[in-house]
């Protein structure tokens, strides 16, 4: 019996000893086990962001650009994303979301528990290869703003970690604002506020129930659910998210049906749309390029909201004009156009086909011969050469602003790519819209507008050459006053002029003094405007002459933002008085004889244009570029046309030179301004100095003259001008109005070479 007690002692013993050392190793499996996962979740968590990258979440962001009526005009991005806070997203955005994917949302804390067990459960019993996560709103946000995409155990870890941050870092509305705003809803959309304007154009505000329903349905699937590629799964899955919204009491039943029996209705601009004013938005962002590098900031990724000049009404009526006048410029040129063809020929030589058959080692005949024989493409390659190219731009005088841009003949937003931007990158000769700066010189010096300068050719040595300018009509005429010779664009006397009582430098300090910032060269053609300029800086120079002599810089934006709407920079143009007020009213005063009676009259009598208004007309020599340029105290324009390739030019005057192929545009875009009451453009004076004078004077014999007759109308002078107007009077009348040089040298003309221009 002891024996047997003691067996049992023993084995109990053992037994002990053995559920002693079980669980030892038990523990031991479980100390390593929760080492391991301690372990395990410190290395994980080392990698989710910190409380200060969760407090300041930095998706990127595209900055927006605005016009000064409140317009969006454009997008620069890497993501087509803008943030809007929750109560600037319609109501029924968030109630479709919450409906459709955390009906728990404002309950848990980050992880629907119940959900996940559910969704666990139901994937081993189908025996799913793809889970279901069952993720949360805020899972999803965790996964969008630090966490990468990929379906692994370690990121649905670090996914659970840090929502339970965020719902602890965030209110429940922020996280839906988060989400709302960094989520992908395709077609290059990031954000709820990008997908609205890409798929209805309109804000995420604006978004009515049905709209709400089809961008939330996206979200499940951007591809299959896409609106504008597959509109039936668009439409079934949006029905699905209204009868959902339905159940939850989210929405009425009669709200519901309503919805569904409605058609998707997209007014779809995806992220390729260049937007409105596209070579403006262009000219923006290259401008915005030394502002980026001085500020630190990224334009593509900050979220900036960039406030331009740009009136989007008046852009709009910018590109209508151009459009329309083009089209009828374009016909007339295509009627009478004539290849010469070694003009041809020398097209096919200069691209790259040819030098590609060249460098194969093919002769130039049999290159030349080959590609002729590809109709198509000659004929593609000589429809483009002869495309007629535009340039409109209109500025505020009195502060710059820029209020319209159209920078070639295609600006439609699908279709624009980084075009060649006639307004600000093409340097053309101006004809006689330099003449105003000739003028200018010499009021300022004292010559009246009455003085009269022989209209008769001027031979010039040039070196070893002889240079002679005449007028475009071939005609010459006799003594001419200053006011007419400008309203008529007459060239020999503006070189006489030029010749007599001026240099070319001199000249050239005025223009660069008003605007003008292309070099000028100092020689004597310069008075028929044969140095290149772009249509922006003339357009800023003839602003002078709209805001009392005041020149004001050009501009295009007048504030930047960040993100959080605080100001990052103001814009304060830079400015100048470039002329005496006097000098500056005289000639405002003769460049509205421009329009009146001169070359600019089709604007009053053809387009019925009445206001106070100035210009000058301009066309170079041989037809290659035709303008107009025209102001009134609030707005003044520049128009341009002509063809890339200056090898290229119009063929006749009827259609071809400034006061016929530019000059309309001017006029219609003017006319449909004043059209539009919403602009506010009303006809006012231009400022007239106290000390202007102003006589009455005989068109017939320039002196001064009774006033309310038909040949006489009101001159005025500068006191300097007045002071030489008396002097000419007090002279006998068949010497007070003789130049200084009336001859021509006769021998010289027959070795020169004649410039016309109008």
């Amino acid at each position: 019996m002891a024996t047997q007690n003691k067996k049992n002692k023993k084995k109990q013993q053992n037994s002990r000893k053995r559920a002693l050392t079980l669980v030892s190793v038990l523990g031991a499996v479980a100390a390593a086990v929760l080492l391991t996962a301690a372990i395990y979740i410190f290395s994980l968590t080392r990698s989710l962001p910190g409380i200060e990258e969760l407090e300041n979440p930095n998706p990127e962001l595209a900055s927006l650009v605005y016009s000064r009526d409140g317009k969006l005009l454009h997008k620069y991005f890497l993501k087509n994303r803008t943030y809007v806070p929750l109560d600037s997203i319609s109501q029924y955005v968030p109630q479709a979301l919450i409906s459709t994917e955390d009906l728990a949302f404002y309950d848990h804390w980050g992880l629907d528990v119940r959900r996940f067990v559910l969704a666990m459960a139901e994937n081993l019993i189908r025996g799913r290869e793809r889970w279901h996560g069952a993720s949360t709103i805020t899972q999803q946000l965790a996964k969008n703003l630090f966490l990468t995409q990929e379906r692994t155990i370690n990121r649905k870890v670090k996914e659970f970690f840090t929502a339970v941050e965020l719902e602890k870092t965030y209110t429940k509305d922020e996280i839906l604002a988060l989400y709302l705003n960094t989520v992908y809803f395709g077609s290059g959309a990031y954000g709820i506020e990008a997908a609205a304007w890409t798929y209805f154009n309109k804000p995420a505000s604006e978004l009515n129930l049905q709209e709400s329903a089809t961008l939330v349905g996206i979200l499940k699937s951007p591809v299959a659910y896409d609106p504008s590629r597959n509109p039936e799964n668009s439409k079934s899955r949006r029905n699905l998210i209204l009868n959902l919204m339905k159940k939850e009491g989210a929405i009425t039943p009669e709200q519901a049906e309503r919805a569904m029996q409605s058609d998707i209705v997209l007014t779809y601009t995806p992220v390729t749309n260049h937007g409105l004013a596209p070579y403006f938005t262009e000219y923006i962002r290259q401008n915005l390029k030394p502002f980026s590098r001085d500020h630190d900031i990224n334009v593509y990724r900050d979220g900036l909201r960039i406030q331009t000049t740009l009136d989007s009404r008046m852009q709009q009526y910018a590109e209508e004009a151009v459009s329309e006048h083009i089209a009828w410029v374009q016909e007339r040129f295509d009627k009478a156009w004539k290849w010469p063809a070694d003009l041809k020929n020398q097209f096919i030589r200069e691209t790259s086909r040819y030098r590609d058959l060249i460098d194969k080692g093919m002769k130039g005949e049999d290159a030349l011969k080959q590609l002729k024989a590809d109709k198509a493409w000659v004929n593609n390659l000589l429809h483009d050469k002869t495309r007629v190219q535009v340039a409109f731009v209109a500025l505020e005088p009195s502060t710059g602003h820029i209020l319209a841009w159209v920078g070639g003949n295609d600006f439609s937003p699908g279709e624009y790519q980084y075009q060649f931007d006639h307004v600000w990158q093409a340097h053309r000769q101006p004809g006689s819209t330099f003449k105003p700066f000739v003028y200018t010189a010499a009021i300022d010096k004292g010559i009246p507008p009455t003085y009269q300068i022989l209209d008769q050719p001027l031979a010039i040595e040039a070196g070893d050459e002889v240079w002679i300018a005449r007028n475009s009509d071939k005609k010459s005429g006799g003594l001419t006053p200053l006011r007419t010779a400008l309203s008529k664009s007459v060239n020999q006397v503006t070189v006489r002029l030029l010749h007599e009582f001026l240099t070319p430098s001199e000249v050239i300090r005025y223009a660069k003094r008003m605007g003008i910032r292309s070099d000028l060269a100092p020689n004597m053609s310069i008075a028929l405007g044969t140095s290149e300029v772009n249509p922006l800086e003339l357009a800023s120079a003839f602003g002078t002459f709209a805001n009392n002599g005041v020149w004001v810089e050009p501009n295009a934006i007048t504030r930047i933002e960040d993100r959080f709407r605080h100001t990052v920079s103001e814009v304060e143009p830079a400015s100048r008085t470039a002329l005496d007020s006097t000098t500056n009213y005289v000639m405002v005063s003769m460049l509205q004889d421009v329009i009146k009676r001169g070359t600019g009259r089709a604007i009053p009598y053809r387009y019925g244009l009445r206001m106070e208004a100035g210009g000058k007309t301009g066309t170079t020599q041989n037809l290659k570029d035709a303008w107009f340029v025209g102001f009134t105290p609030q707005i003044v324009g520049v128009a341009w046309a002509g063809f890339d390739d200056e090898r290229i030019a119009f063929t006749s005057m009827s259609y071809g030179q400034g006061a016929r192929a530019a000059l309309p545009i001017w006029a219609k875009f003017m006319k449909k301004c004043y059209a539009d009451s919403t602009l506010g453009m009303e006809n006012q004076y231009f400022h007239m100095p106290d000390n202007i004078i102003a006589v009455p004077v005989s068109r017939t014999t320039n002196r001064p003259a009774q006033l309310f007759t038909d040949d006489v109308y009101m001159e005025y002078f500068t006191p300097k001008g007045f002071k030489k107007y008396q002097t000419q009077l007090a002279r006998p009348a068949e010497e007070s109005f003789l130049p200084a040089d009336p001859g021509i040298d006769n021998g010289l003309q027959q070795t020169a070479q004649p410039y016309n221009t109008q």
